[in-house]
């Protein structure tokens, strides 16, 4: 940390709700900039998270190519957000070439390069420390890099602070420190003044590592995590063994609360082992949380680490904390076994420290809620982080999405409660990730598909978003675009490509999804197969999927009872033969009327409209369409809606050929293809080789005959064959030939 500095770089100080409100206005307009160079950047190889580019984009006062520039001279693990960025960023071109603008007098350079240094905005003591007085900074040469009002100062660009530090030398970077020391001393800032003290030194100096590391935890505790992890590594280099162990665990916590689990596992691997019983305590949940998020380690209980069973009641709670949240790391990630195994250990440990719950329930609580298991008695919780999710997801799974939602907002609104799971870091960048997410989520369930999206895309811009829920973010973004664009957008894709090592999603269905959309109905099918093949891995928190194609996936699910109704309604109408459809075809539309999500409604229609066409209900099958097309509409899956789009236009294309007496003899009204009328019904359902057999079975080829038609063996017809009966409803070849001329008929 000798070759960096705090000056000129905002801690982040508020949570990720009160943040935006502040910026509201620039959040577009900031998203779509930092949109397009997270594009830039993926298709240059330089991968970089959403929030880092922001920060970047910030930093750099707006300046594109001093972004690129930048991120090219970070490491892999600064971009993903996995390291700390470094408080002085690196001079490069486009920063450089500031000094070609700046030509002040030496005096006005070195108050330039104090106010680049300073820690702190309050325009006393740089006057005093610079020597100068309020009218001087209104002359000529300064006051066009210098604002001061109102108390506070600020260089007019942020990008002029990184020139001022890298062209001075060591003797004036130290001599402006040590001025900037002295005039927080007289002001009684002894944090500030210890930070400048350690900065300004030419040799250890012992003394200040615990003011400095008492500061770093207070920082911390506010959410200030840049400004904390700084001032913990400056502790460190001067602290002796005792404290340099406390100031580790703060930048290592620091660290780990931010996202950044490299550090925090460089910083806290040797402190799990420490003789200090309140260190090894202190480090185990951080520590926990890098090497589970950031290596893909999934926990495993180690009774080592308990404290002695006649140890301090605090350090058994600090035990109890790390245990509770390593049972909820493995409820993420579906592994119920460890779960299980670390409840046991939460519990115990809660009732030796003799903490009443406290612990041991909110980690119990969202540990059912995460794997779905029965909650006869809900477990009551406190607390920004746990009280807030468990409360917001429990009205989710009532079905009252809206009060869900009304809760986080009241949260976010409210002063942040003590939280007895995670004290401490209730305002960490990590605590906002899990919020704005689970936002997001109830969004997406509600059917505001766009609302969703403005949600996360603006946490994204200051939040690891990608790392709740074991990647559910990731999955979110992707969904969440494909349901609108068609297609995962830059930002989803730039939180995919930066996941830690230790979170890996899944992105067939994804890309089955926007195949469907796109009428490839075949691609689809195939990948939802191979993702089933492959366990069929989901978020623990569940997602619309696609259930309108391929085989079905039946386990229980963490979802709203609005998508499992639409789950149970679609795969109920995949299933059903041609004798119940004309039973049950009105009971399922009625049902479907009852869902309360137009996303997931629009999806049972439109099932419903490409169904009734197999059928061969023309008008019934375009009702159903226009239906799902306006329920798409008001959720703002664009995407789906235009896919309706362009089934209705088929349908009415396929109709207007066949009515037109002027029309061309083309393959559609010829006598000799009159099933063209039911390859348009059947082809938003079938993949493209299983349309072309249900075509030769309805006109009467026999499977020997279609497979050397196919250049296929007679094997696969055998099988698509079967897969034709369970899709269409059909119990046989002469039902399926009927249903197919039927559709010809009511065209």
């Amino acid at each position: 940390m000798r070759d960096q500095d705090v000056g000129g770089i905002d801690p982040v100080t508020t949570t990720w709700q009160e943040g935006l409100r502040q910026q509201q206005p620039q959040v577009a307009d900031e998203h779509a900039t930092v949109s397009d160079i997270a594009a830039e950047l993926n298709s240059s190889g330089l991968p970089t998270a959403p929030h880092i580019v922001a920060r970047l984009f910030h930093e750099l006062d707006g300046d594109r190519a001093a972004v690129h520039e930048v991120a090219a001279a970070l490491t892999a693990a600064q971009r993903s957000g996995q390291r700390m960025l470094p408080t002085l960023l690196p001079l490069v071109p486009s920063v450089e070439a500031l000094s070609v603008g700046i030509d002040p007098g030496d005096e006005d350079r070195l108050t330039l390069l104090t106010a680049a240094l300073s820690i702190d905005d309050d325009l006393e003591p740089l006057l005093i420390a610079a020597s100068r007085s309020a009218e001087d900074l209104l002359r000529p040469g300064i006051a066009e890099h210098l604002r001061a009002s109102n108390g506070r100062f600020a260089l007019t660009r942020r990008r002029t602070a990184i020139w001022l530090q890298h062209a001075a030398t060591p003797q004036e970077t130290a001599s402006a420190h040590r001025k900037l020391e002295r005039a927080h001393r007289v002001r009684g800032d002894e944090a500030i003044a210890a930070w400048h003290a350690a900065r300004g030194a030419v040799e250890r100096r012992p003394e200040i590592a615990s003011p400095l590391t008492n500061a770093a935890g207070e920082l911390r505790d506010r959410g200030e995590t840049d400004r904390a992890f700084a001032f913990a590594i400056e502790a460190s280099e001067h602290a002796a063994p005792l404290w340099r162990e406390h100031a580790h665990l703060i930048a290592g916590t620091t660290a780990a609360s931010a996202g950044c689990f490299d550090d925090a596992n460089d910083l806290l691997a040797d402190l799990a082992s420490s003789s200090n019983h309140a260190v090894r305590a202190g480090s185990l949940t951080a520590l926990l949380i890098a090497q589970t998020c950031g290596r893909g380690t999934i926990p495993t209980l180690d009774t080592e680490a308990r404290p002695p069973r006649a140890g301090d009641p605090r350090l058994w709670r600090a035990w109890a904390r790390t245990t509770g949240l390593a049972a909820v790391l493995c409820a993420e990630r579906g592994a119920t076994s460890a779960m299980r195994s670390w409840l046991a250990e939460a519990r115990e440990a809660d009732t030796t420290a003799g903490a009443g719950g406290e612990v041991r329930d909110p980690a119990v609580a969202l540990c059912w809620m995460l794997t779905g298991e029965a909650d006869a008695d809900p477990i009551e919780a406190s607390g920004t982080f746990s009280g807030a999710l468990l409360d917001a997801l429990r009205s989710a799974m009532d079905g009252d999405v809206v009060e869900g939602l009304r809760g986080l907002a009241r949260s976010a609104l409210s002063v942040p409660e003590d939280d007895p799971l995670i004290p401490g870091f209730e305002r960490s960048p990590l605590t906002g990730a899990y919020l704005a997410v689970t936002e997001a989520l109830l969004r997406f369930w509600s059917g505001d598909i766009e609302d969703a999206r403005a949600c996360l895309a603006a946490a994204a811009l200051h939040l690891p978003v990608g790392i709740p829920f074991a990647g559910l973010g990731a999955v979110l973004a992707r969904r969440i675009d494909i349901a609108i664009d068609g297609a995962s957008g830059p930002v989803a894709r730039a939180i995919s490509a930066t996941l830690p090592d230790g979170i890996r999603i899944d992105t067939l269905v994804d890309s089955g999804l926007s195949a469907y959309l796109l009428g490839e109905s075949e691609q689809a099918a195939t990948d939802i197969a191979l993702w089933r093949d492959r366990g069929a891995p989901e978020p623990p928190l569940a997602l619309a999927g696609l259930e309108e194609v391929g085989p079905f996936v039946d386990r229980e699910r963490v979802e709203p009872p609005d998508a499992s109704a639409a789950r149970s309604l679609l795969q109920r109408i995949r299933g059903l033969t041609e004798s119940s459809w004309r039973h049950e075809h009105g009971e399922i539309a009625e049902a479907g009327r009852t869902l309360t999500s137009s996303f997931e409604r629009g999806r049972v229609e439109a099932l419903l409209g490409s169904t009734s066409l197999v059928h061969g209900d023309l008008p019934g099958g375009r009702r159903h369409l226009r239906a799902a097309r306006r329920l798409f509409e008001d959720a703002g899956a664009h995407a789906w809606k235009d896919a309706m789009d362009a089934r209705i236009a088929g349908v009415r294309t396929t109709q207007d050929a066949m009515s037109d007496p002027m029309t061309d003899p083309i393959a559609v009204i010829r006598d000799d293809d009159a099933l063209a009328a039911g390859r348009a019904a059947w082809e938003t359902l079938l993949t493209q080789r299983e349309l072309e057999v249900a075509m030769r079975v309805a006109a009467g080829s026999e499977n020997r005959e279609i497979a050397t038609a196919l250049d296929v063996s007679v094997r696969t017809v055998e099988v698509h064959v079967r897969h034709l009966f369970d899709k269409l409803g059909a119990r046989n070849r002469v039902e399926l030939a009927v249903m197919a001329h039927r559709a010809g008929r009511v065209f």
